[in-house]
Order: C-alpha cells, then structure tokens, then sequence
C-alpha cells in the first residue's frame, strides 16, 4: 500500500504512517501558493476504487503510480495557483455522494461520478473541510457544509477549527487532519489538544470506525493521507 502524504508533516507523524505502507512525500512547489504546496488533496481525488489526478501534478508521481501498477485517471485541467483553479479535485467521494462546488469540479470527476447523487456546496475545499465516515456519517469544519449535508438528512458533526494548524493562516479545516483505510481514521495530531476532542472521538467510534492518533500535538492540516 502507498500512503501519500505531506513532506512537512513531523517526522513521528512519518514514522507511524510507516508502519502500515509505504510511504510518499508530496509536494509540489510553484504550482500552487507556498503554504499549500504539500497538500496531496488538491491534485488527487480518490472515488471508491478509482484514483483520479491533475495533468499537472509533478510528473515523478505519475512515474510512481505506473511502477507500482496503480491504476489512475488524469483529469481535464491543471491544478492552478490560485483558487477556484486551484480546488478542481478536493471534491468528496463516496458510494452514494460526489460532494463538491460542482461550478468548479473538473469535467472528468463529474463523469464519473454520473451514477452518484451529486451535493453542491459553497466551500470549493471540500476535502479539506470534510471528512467522510462511510456513507451517511460526516465531520466537517465549514459551517455552509454542515447546513447542506444536514439538509441532505445526513448525520454530520460540526468541529471549530480555529484549534486546527495550518501555517502561513489563521487556522487549517477538520478534513486535511485526515485520512481513512478500511475502518481506521487516521489523524495528524491529538485530541486532547481540541476542545471538541472526545465529541470527535465518540462520533467516530458511533459510526463504526477505531482512530489512530499519529502523534502528540495539535491538530494539523497536511492536506489529507492518502492511502492507495
């Protein structure tokens, strides 16, 4: 298994990732802002079996995937610096939902996910502002997702995130801190450095899932882990 994630997380955080797969560290300097750079959610997408990529992302990963025999889509348009061009593929997908600013979607998601009811939402950063439990329980951090999804009669819990780092703002969102692998959420951080640890806690386990604290810290937002 590869296990994409942030070049700039801690090296413990690294260190734990290790013992379930192999690991990669993304980046991808001058495509998008600095601060930005390492987060894998904003040129890959995974949706069920299938990994989707920006043409842009720094060629070496495509190299990787081949070697390994990972199979993978390149999507329509490239990842650009700014936003909305820069959010085309941090959409949410799950058996049921595509969830995204569907304004902004690259063509190439949004065919795919033609068999899928489709949520719009304001936030253009879904990914990294939601994370999904399965396929009716969510966390998310944006207040306009949490509205949409309750709407859409799903169980969703709201999580403050101004206790969540992201440097170079003023803070980072719930679903850059994460990332899924069977039943196991894995989280850059600890709880007991968020206020609204134990809620979190007790809704991840209520939706059936165990979580793995990678290290001793705050919440950080690395962009998501991906697990292929």
């Amino acid at each position: 298994m590869l296990i994409f994630h942030n070049q700039n997380l801690p090296q413990n955080a690294k260190s734990a990732l290790s013992l379930y797969g192999e690991t990669v560290d993304f980046s991808a300097p001058g495509l998008v802002y600095e601060a930005v750079n390492g987060h894998p959610d904003l040129f890959m997408v995974q949706g069920g079996k299938e990994l989707t990529v920006a043409p842009n992302i720094p060629g070496h990963y495509l190299e990787f995937l081949s070697e390994r025999k990972i199979q993978f889509r390149i999507g329509h348009i490239p990842v650009g610096f700014h936003y909305p061009q820069s959010a085309g593929y941090n959409a949410v997908i799950t058996e049921k939902y595509f969830i995204h600013n569907l304004n902004i979607s690259d063509l190439l998601l949004l065919e795919q996910s033609s068999h899928l009811e489709k949520i719009h939402v304001n936030q253009g950063y879904t990914r990294c502002s939601l994370l999904a439990l399965g396929g009716t329980d969510f966390i998310t951090s944006d207040k306009g997702i949490y509205q949409i999804l309750q709407e859409n009669g799903l169980q969703v819990l709201f999580t403050d995130p101004t206790e969540i780092k992201l440097p170079g703002f003023s803070h980072g969102f719930f679903g850059g801190t994460c990332g899924v692998w069977h039943k196991t959420v894995f989280i850059l951080g600890s709880m007991k450095y968020h206020a609204q640890g134990e809620e979190i806690r007790k809704f991840i386990g209520k939706a059936g899932y165990d979580l793995t604290e990678l290290y001793d810290g705050p919440l950080f937002d690395g962009g998501s882990i991906f697990f292929i």
